[in-house]
Parts: C-alpha cells; structure tokens; sequence
C-alpha cells in the first residue's frame, strides 16, 4: 500500500459483455463494502459503458477474447488487499465473495473458490453440464492432488500476495480459478470453498461460448494441456504405455508365428514391434527425468519462498 494514498481494501473483478447482471451485482457489493473497487472489463457498446460509468465503476476495454483474458486484464489493474472476480450474467451468488474475504481475512486460506454443485437451483445448469464439471473437477483433483469440486466456477477470491504469486500465469479458456488454484497449490498455498447458490439467467444468453459441444472439447483439452506442463510422467509415461503394450503385442505375434510355421518371414513387423517398445521405453524415461525435473523446481520455489 503507497503512503499518503489510501488504498480499497477489497477489489473485485466483473467481466462483462452487455450482461445486465452487473448493475444489481454493484449494488449488492456497495451495500455490503461501501469502499470497494469494482473494476468491469467490458466489450459491450457505448451506450452500456456509459451506463456502467454512471455507476460510478472503473471500466477498463477488453481488446482480445476470452472471459479468463478479461479476468487477468481487471486483476492486473485492481489495488485491493483481497481481490475477486464474479461473473457478470447474476448467476453466481455474490454471497460467496463475502464469505470468501471472511476466509482471508482469518488467514485459513489464500484462494477461496465457490462451488455451485450442491446448490443448483431449477434451470441453472443442465444435467449435462454438471455431470461434465464433476468429472473435470475430479479428473483434476486426481491429478494434482487439489480438492476442488466445481472447476469451472466463475467466482473466486484472493489474497493479493497470491495474486502476486500468478499474475504472470497464461491464462486458459476454460476454468481460470482453478488454474490459479492448481498453480497456488503447487505453490504451497492454501486453498478452500465455499458453498453458493447458483441461479438461473434472468435475461439473454451465455456469452462463453457459441456451441456447449465445442466448449467441452476445448476444456478437455486444456486438461492436456495442465498434465502436460504439471504432470508429465502422466503424459509421456501413458504415451510410452501404448507404445510398450503395442511393441509386446506385436513382438508376441510375430514370435507364435515363427514358432507354429518354423520359418522367420515377418521382418519388417518384428522390427516396429522392436521401434514401439523402444520407443515406448524412452517415453516413460523422459516423463521420469521432467517430472524429476519439475518437482526439483517446486523444492526450489519453497525454499526461494521460506526466505
């Protein structure tokens, strides 16, 4: 905090693209912390920004896509202590930031992250959906060793030393707080939810995506995308797996044949047989030597973050 210059205690972040929700979210955040930063990154019309200015809001221009770009663009110009986001559709109980400053604010955690699923009212999420963001969220917390229940939530707070710790995180297009949580967990730091309820638009459609179908798609592979830079030894070893598998398939083949004709005539099979094995075998090497690798840069981290 700058001397002489008194800092919000509280920032939160809203990306918005003409959601009408915003307007009774600002409302809602001034009744409860009169001194809070709203901060709304927009990419709606004149008409809509003059509207949010009148309200009296930082409004900053969203220039490229994506809700998870404009998440990062707010964050990058907030001055709070704690810091959040939300997003703008009123889908997503505001309670859960409240709830999530309290949490900080007593030092349990340093991001907490809301979690929808056992509080969907009617209509809010189709079955589809929800059956795909459990299997997301434990595919993950498999994988990273997290306990986040809903991946996918758009409402989150942080510590703002936690912040400091993933501002310079790429962000990704789909479920940005779980990526902070999965970054700040191998970071050392402390993560935790809260129950909200989750609401119904009352008015308009998505703007996340066009197509639910294609969503999905791109969130799978954004998981390939985690395991590759958090958890090679799983891609590379699973890789190197098939290949193995494969090799000793066809090695197998190629030796019941000779022994049942008594003569060696499938060269050339015996030969990849020999190439996927090998293959394989190097695969699951070098999954060992980067995930060694990166658990030497976690200790590293530690280390850097303990002095």
């Amino acid at each position: 905090m700058k001397k002489g210059k008194k800092e919000p205690k509280v920032s939160v972040v809203i990306p918005t693209i003409e959601e009408e929700g915003v307007f009774e979210i600002i409302d809602k955040l001034r009744e409860r912390i009169p001194d809070v930063e709203i901060i709304i990154v927009d990419k709606s019309s004149e008409e809509y920004e003059r509207r949010l200015l009148e309200k009296g809001v930082k409004v900053i221009r969203q220039h490229d896509r994506g809700v998870e770009k404009a998440v990062m663009l707010g964050l990058k110009h907030s001055h709070g202590e704690i810091l959040a986001s939300i997003d703008g559709d009123g889908t997503h109980d505001v309670e859960g930031i409240f709830k999530g400053i309290k949490i900080i604010e007593e030092g349990k955690a340093d991001l907490v992250l809301g979690n929808r699923m056992d509080h969907i009212k009617e209509g809010a999420m189709n079955a589809y959906l929800q059956f795909g963001n459990k299997v997301i969220s434990t595919a993950f917390n498999k994988l990273y060793n997290t306990n986040i229940h809903d991946f996918l939530v758009g409402l989150f707070v942080m510590s703002r030393e936690a912040y400091e710790a993933v501002k310079d995180v790429e962000p990704y297009r789909a479920g940005h707080a779980g990526v902070f949580a999965i970054e700040l967990a191998k970071k050392g730091y402390k993560i935790s939810e809260v129950p909200i309820n989750y609401y119904p638009r009352k008015e308009g459609s998505s703007k996340l995506t066009k197509s639910k179908f294609f969503y999905g798609i791109n969130v799978v592979g954004q998981m390939i995308r985690l395991a590759r830079d958090y958890s090679p030894l799983l891609i590379f070893g699973g890789i190197g797996f098939v290949f193995v598998l494969a090799g000793l398939i066809l090695g197998l083949y190629v030796i019941y044949t000779f022994i049942t004709s008594g003569s060696f005539t499938l060269i050339g099979r015996s030969l990849i047989a020999f190439m996927l094995f090998i293959t394989g075998i190097l695969s699951i090497i070098a999954g060992f030597i980067i995930d060694m690798l990166i658990e030497i840069e976690k200790k590293i981290e530690k280390i850097g973050k303990e002095k």
